[in-house]
Protein backbone atom coordinates (compact mmCIF):
# COMPACT_ATOMS: atom_id res chain seq x y z
CA UNK A 1 0.00 0.00 0.00
CA UNK A 2 1.35 3.74 -0.58
CA UNK A 3 0.78 6.46 1.99
CA UNK A 4 -2.25 7.81 1.15
CA UNK A 5 -5.36 9.44 2.63
CA UNK A 6 -6.11 8.90 6.15
CA UNK A 7 -8.72 7.36 5.06
CA UNK A 8 -6.95 4.69 3.01
CA UNK A 9 -4.81 4.57 6.21
CA UNK A 10 -7.19 3.61 8.35
CA UNK A 11 -8.82 0.80 5.83
CA UNK A 12 -5.35 -0.42 5.47
CA UNK A 13 -4.77 -0.69 9.48
CA UNK A 14 -8.01 -2.59 9.79
CA UNK A 15 -7.73 -5.00 7.49
CA UNK A 16 -3.99 -5.56 8.53
CA UNK A 17 -5.09 -5.63 12.58
CA UNK A 18 -8.28 -8.48 11.81
CA UNK A 19 -5.47 -10.45 9.52
CA UNK A 20 -2.94 -10.46 12.61
CA UNK A 21 -5.81 -11.26 15.08
CA UNK A 22 -6.91 -13.98 13.26
CA UNK A 23 -3.18 -15.10 13.36
CA UNK A 24 -3.45 -14.73 16.96
CA UNK A 25 -1.83 -11.46 17.29
CA UNK A 26 -2.77 -8.81 19.64
CA UNK A 27 -2.97 -5.24 18.01
CA UNK A 28 -1.73 -2.66 21.18
CA UNK A 29 -3.75 0.23 19.21
CA UNK A 30 -0.60 2.29 20.43
CA UNK A 31 2.82 2.36 21.36
CA UNK A 32 2.14 1.77 25.30
CA UNK A 33 4.85 -0.14 27.25
CA UNK A 34 5.00 -1.09 30.83
CA UNK A 35 8.74 0.80 30.73
CA UNK A 36 8.50 4.06 28.46
CA UNK A 37 11.50 6.31 28.66
CA UNK A 38 11.10 9.87 29.40
CA UNK A 39 13.79 12.41 27.01
CA UNK A 40 12.86 16.17 28.55
CA UNK A 41 8.96 16.77 26.49
CA UNK A 42 9.03 13.39 24.26
CA UNK A 43 7.92 10.07 25.71
CA UNK A 44 8.79 6.86 24.33
CA UNK A 45 6.09 4.13 24.57
CA UNK A 46 3.35 6.61 25.21
CA UNK A 47 0.13 6.77 23.54
CA UNK A 48 1.50 8.33 20.54
CA UNK A 49 4.62 7.18 18.72
CA UNK A 50 7.27 10.11 19.16
CA UNK A 51 8.11 12.44 15.47
CA UNK A 52 11.85 12.54 14.72
CA UNK A 53 13.66 14.83 12.48
CA UNK A 54 17.90 13.87 11.66
CA UNK A 55 20.59 16.22 10.71
CA UNK A 56 22.21 15.21 7.57
CA UNK A 57 24.32 18.79 7.73
CA UNK A 58 28.21 18.06 6.71
CA UNK A 59 29.17 20.80 9.28
CA UNK A 60 27.55 22.32 13.02
CA UNK A 61 26.31 25.56 11.25
CA UNK A 62 23.96 23.21 8.82
CA UNK A 63 22.83 20.81 11.53
CA UNK A 64 21.69 23.99 13.74
CA UNK A 65 19.74 25.16 10.75
CA UNK A 66 18.29 21.98 10.05
CA UNK A 67 17.56 21.44 14.40
CA UNK A 68 15.90 24.92 13.63
CA UNK A 69 13.45 23.75 10.82
CA UNK A 70 12.75 20.52 12.67
CA UNK A 71 11.64 22.48 15.89
CA UNK A 72 9.50 24.62 13.31
CA UNK A 73 8.06 21.85 11.73
CA UNK A 74 6.49 20.53 15.01
CA UNK A 75 9.50 17.76 15.56
CA UNK A 76 9.33 16.25 18.90
CA UNK A 77 13.10 14.80 18.61
CA UNK A 78 16.10 15.54 16.40
CA UNK A 79 18.50 12.86 15.53
CA UNK A 80 22.17 14.55 15.78
CA UNK A 81 23.63 12.10 12.55
CA UNK A 82 27.20 12.58 13.57
CA UNK A 83 28.42 10.33 11.31
CA UNK A 84 27.51 12.62 8.37
CA UNK A 85 30.06 15.51 9.37
CA UNK A 86 32.91 16.07 7.90
CA UNK A 87 35.56 16.11 10.26
CA UNK A 88 39.15 17.53 10.28
CA UNK A 89 42.14 15.13 10.89
CA UNK A 90 43.45 14.76 14.36
CA UNK A 91 47.03 16.64 14.72
CA UNK A 92 48.74 13.37 16.21
CA UNK A 93 48.27 9.86 14.65
CA UNK A 94 46.96 7.25 16.93
CA UNK A 95 43.65 5.71 17.45
CA UNK A 96 43.03 8.00 21.13
CA UNK A 97 43.67 10.94 19.02
CA UNK A 98 41.68 9.89 16.30
CA UNK A 99 38.66 9.56 18.35
CA UNK A 100 39.42 13.04 20.89
CA UNK A 101 39.20 15.01 16.97
CA UNK A 102 36.17 12.42 15.99
CA UNK A 103 34.10 13.74 19.88
CA UNK A 104 35.34 17.11 19.85
CA UNK A 105 34.05 17.37 16.37
CA UNK A 106 30.41 15.89 17.27
CA UNK A 107 30.19 17.91 20.65
CA UNK A 108 31.02 20.83 18.39
CA UNK A 109 27.99 20.27 16.17
CA UNK A 110 26.07 19.18 19.40
CA UNK A 111 26.08 21.97 20.53
CA UNK A 112 24.96 24.57 17.98
CA UNK A 113 21.87 22.00 17.88
CA UNK A 114 21.29 22.71 21.30
CA UNK A 115 21.45 26.10 21.39
CA UNK A 116 18.87 26.64 18.69
CA UNK A 117 16.45 24.13 20.67
CA UNK A 118 16.90 25.76 23.83
CA UNK A 119 13.52 26.11 25.87
CA UNK A 120 11.70 23.90 23.15
CA UNK A 121 11.46 20.24 25.52
CA UNK A 122 13.22 18.93 22.56
CA UNK A 123 15.56 16.04 23.07
CA UNK A 124 18.23 15.30 20.92
CA UNK A 125 19.72 11.54 20.14
CA UNK A 126 23.31 11.28 18.92
CA UNK A 127 23.94 8.83 16.40
CA UNK A 128 27.02 7.62 14.79
CA UNK A 129 26.00 5.23 12.10
CA UNK A 130 28.15 3.21 10.59
CA UNK A 131 28.57 2.34 6.10
CA UNK A 132 27.24 -1.25 7.12
CA UNK A 133 24.11 0.14 7.78
CA UNK A 134 23.80 2.55 5.55
CA UNK A 135 25.71 5.77 7.42
CA UNK A 136 29.25 7.56 7.05
CA UNK A 137 30.96 6.44 9.49
CA UNK A 138 33.84 3.01 9.43
CA UNK A 139 32.56 0.19 11.28
CA UNK A 140 36.20 -0.42 12.44
CA UNK A 141 36.58 2.90 14.55
CA UNK A 142 33.58 2.49 15.56
CA UNK A 143 33.27 1.39 19.10
CA UNK A 144 36.61 3.52 20.58
CA UNK A 145 35.15 6.68 18.99
CA UNK A 146 31.69 6.01 20.44
CA UNK A 147 32.34 4.96 23.90
CA UNK A 148 34.88 8.09 23.57
CA UNK A 149 31.98 10.46 23.03
CA UNK A 150 29.60 8.83 25.55
CA UNK A 151 32.42 9.83 28.36
CA UNK A 152 32.71 13.06 27.11
CA UNK A 153 29.19 13.66 27.48
CA UNK A 154 29.04 11.89 30.81
CA UNK A 155 31.50 14.78 31.78
CA UNK A 156 29.56 17.35 30.97
CA UNK A 157 26.32 15.40 32.73
CA UNK A 158 28.41 15.69 35.87
CA UNK A 159 29.80 19.18 35.73
CA UNK A 160 28.27 20.85 38.76
CA UNK A 161 26.83 24.51 39.28
CA UNK A 162 30.05 25.93 39.93
CA UNK A 163 31.44 24.89 36.63
CA UNK A 164 28.41 27.09 34.87
CA UNK A 165 25.87 23.74 34.32
CA UNK A 166 23.68 21.54 36.47
CA UNK A 167 23.35 18.00 36.87
CA UNK A 168 20.20 16.15 36.05
CA UNK A 169 17.04 16.09 33.42
CA UNK A 170 14.82 18.79 34.97
CA UNK A 171 12.99 20.86 31.71
CA UNK A 172 13.83 23.66 34.29
CA UNK A 173 17.27 23.23 34.17
CA UNK A 174 17.25 23.70 30.10
CA UNK A 175 19.87 26.26 29.78
CA UNK A 176 22.17 24.59 31.65
CA UNK A 177 22.28 21.47 30.51
CA UNK A 178 22.59 19.34 27.34
CA UNK A 179 19.42 18.16 25.55
CA UNK A 180 21.24 14.57 24.67
CA UNK A 181 19.80 12.10 26.36
CA UNK A 182 20.43 8.84 24.42
CA UNK A 183 22.71 7.98 22.05
CA UNK A 184 22.61 4.87 19.35
CA UNK A 185 23.97 2.21 19.44
CA UNK A 186 24.71 -0.42 16.74
CA UNK A 187 23.11 -3.80 17.66
CA UNK A 188 26.03 -5.93 14.94
CA UNK A 189 29.01 -3.47 15.41
CA UNK A 190 29.51 -6.20 19.05
CA UNK A 191 29.87 -5.08 22.69
CA UNK A 192 25.86 -3.76 23.14
CA UNK A 193 26.23 -4.70 26.61
CA UNK A 194 29.52 -2.19 27.59
CA UNK A 195 28.30 0.30 25.54
CA UNK A 196 25.12 0.16 26.99
CA UNK A 197 26.38 0.19 30.30
CA UNK A 198 28.80 3.17 29.78
CA UNK A 199 26.18 5.34 28.12
CA UNK A 200 23.97 4.26 31.49
CA UNK A 201 27.10 5.69 33.57
CA UNK A 202 27.03 8.92 31.83
CA UNK A 203 23.22 9.73 32.51
CA UNK A 204 22.27 8.55 28.95
CA UNK A 205 19.79 6.15 27.82
CA UNK A 206 20.55 3.44 24.58
CA UNK A 207 18.55 3.12 21.78
CA UNK A 208 20.03 0.05 20.25
CA UNK A 209 19.66 -0.67 16.52
CA UNK A 210 19.86 -2.97 13.62
CA UNK A 211 19.42 -1.44 9.88
CA UNK A 212 18.97 -3.68 6.96
CA UNK A 213 19.42 -2.01 3.46
CA UNK A 214 18.99 -5.25 1.60
CA UNK A 215 16.07 -7.07 2.58
CA UNK A 216 13.44 -8.02 5.40
CA UNK A 217 15.04 -10.86 7.72
CA UNK A 218 12.36 -13.89 8.70
CA UNK A 219 10.08 -13.24 11.69
CA UNK A 220 11.98 -14.90 14.21
CA UNK A 221 15.46 -13.09 13.56
CA UNK A 222 14.26 -9.87 13.77
CA UNK A 223 12.47 -11.10 16.63
CA UNK A 224 15.85 -12.06 18.39
CA UNK A 225 17.42 -8.80 17.35
CA UNK A 226 15.10 -6.98 19.46
CA UNK A 227 14.75 -9.51 22.24
CA UNK A 228 18.96 -9.27 22.48
CA UNK A 229 18.54 -5.47 22.67
CA UNK A 230 16.49 -5.65 25.42
CA UNK A 231 18.83 -8.26 26.94
CA UNK A 232 21.68 -6.03 26.39
CA UNK A 233 19.98 -3.64 28.88
CA UNK A 234 18.87 -1.14 26.05
CA UNK A 235 16.04 1.70 26.49
CA UNK A 236 14.72 1.34 23.07
CA UNK A 237 14.83 -1.45 20.64
CA UNK A 238 14.97 -0.17 16.56
CA UNK A 239 14.60 -2.23 13.97
CA UNK A 240 14.54 -1.05 10.16
CA UNK A 241 14.39 -3.19 7.28
CA UNK A 242 14.03 -2.82 3.12
CA UNK A 243 10.83 -4.70 2.23
CA UNK A 244 10.59 -6.62 -1.43
CA UNK A 245 6.73 -6.49 -1.68
CA UNK A 246 3.97 -5.71 0.80
CA UNK A 247 3.27 -9.20 3.03
CA UNK A 248 7.39 -7.35 3.72
CA UNK A 249 5.97 -4.51 5.17
CA UNK A 250 2.70 -6.81 6.99
CA UNK A 251 5.72 -9.08 8.16
CA UNK A 252 7.17 -6.02 10.09
CA UNK A 253 4.11 -4.32 11.55
CA UNK A 254 2.95 -7.98 12.69
CA UNK A 255 6.64 -8.46 14.67
CA UNK A 256 6.19 -4.53 16.16
CA UNK A 257 2.72 -6.12 17.25
CA UNK A 258 4.33 -9.20 18.84
CA UNK A 259 7.30 -7.52 20.29
CA UNK A 260 5.32 -4.49 21.83
CA UNK A 261 2.97 -7.36 23.59
CA UNK A 262 6.51 -9.76 24.47
CA UNK A 263 9.40 -6.88 25.23
CA UNK A 264 9.61 -3.89 28.49
CA UNK A 265 10.92 -1.53 26.20
CA UNK A 266 9.60 0.49 23.41
CA UNK A 267 10.19 -0.85 19.88
CA UNK A 268 10.64 0.80 16.83
CA UNK A 269 9.93 -0.62 13.66
CA UNK A 270 10.48 0.88 10.61
CA UNK A 271 10.33 -0.45 6.51
CA UNK A 272 12.30 2.12 4.41
CA UNK A 273 11.75 3.07 1.00
CA UNK A 274 8.35 3.83 -0.57
CA UNK A 275 7.06 0.31 -0.17
CA UNK A 276 7.56 0.83 3.37
CA UNK A 277 6.27 4.38 3.69
CA UNK A 278 3.11 3.26 5.47
CA UNK A 279 5.26 2.29 8.66
CA UNK A 280 6.22 5.41 9.10
CA UNK A 281 2.82 6.80 9.18
CA UNK A 282 0.82 3.36 10.80
CA UNK A 283 3.38 1.99 12.90
CA UNK A 284 2.26 3.26 16.17
CA UNK A 285 -0.78 1.34 15.82
CA UNK A 286 1.14 -2.18 15.64
CA UNK A 287 3.49 -0.67 18.82
CA UNK A 288 6.21 1.27 17.39
CA UNK A 289 7.33 4.16 19.29
CA UNK A 290 9.11 6.35 16.58
CA UNK A 291 9.09 7.59 13.89
CA UNK A 292 11.24 9.60 11.13
CA UNK A 293 10.69 12.34 9.07
CA UNK A 294 11.60 15.20 7.06
CA UNK A 295 11.64 19.05 7.80
CA UNK A 296 12.82 20.48 4.28
CA UNK A 297 15.78 19.05 4.39
CA UNK A 298 17.11 15.87 2.69
CA UNK A 299 15.64 12.43 3.87
CA UNK A 300 18.48 10.33 6.05
CA UNK A 301 16.88 7.38 5.14
CA UNK A 302 14.54 5.95 2.44
CA UNK A 303 11.06 6.66 2.56
CA UNK A 304 10.75 9.47 5.21
CA UNK A 305 7.72 12.14 4.72
CA UNK A 306 7.18 15.56 6.06
CA UNK A 307 6.37 15.92 9.43
CA UNK A 308 3.09 17.87 8.05
CA UNK A 309 2.13 14.52 6.40
CA UNK A 310 2.78 12.41 9.55
CA UNK A 311 1.17 14.61 11.79
CA UNK A 312 -1.62 14.63 9.86
CA UNK A 313 -1.97 10.62 9.86
CA UNK A 314 -0.66 10.51 13.45
CA UNK A 315 -3.77 12.95 14.23
CA UNK A 316 -6.51 10.51 12.17
CA UNK A 317 -5.12 6.69 13.70
CA UNK A 318 -4.14 8.18 17.10
CA UNK A 319 -7.29 10.05 18.14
Amino acid sequence: MSAGRPEDLRRYVQDLSTGLRARGLMVPGSPVCTRPVTWRAAVLGGPRPVVAVATTGADAAACAAQARAARLAGADLVELRADLLTVPPADAPGEGRASQALADSWLRAARAVEEVLHGSGIPVLLTVRTAAEGGGFDADAYRAALACVIERLGERHRVDAAGGRVTGGSADADAAESAITAIDVELARGELPRLVQLAHRAGLDAVASSHDFAATPDDAELLRRLRAMQDAGADVAKIAVTPSDPSDVERLLGVAARARGELDIPVVAIAMGEAGAVTRLAGGVFGSALTFATAGSAASAPGQLPVARVRTALAALHP
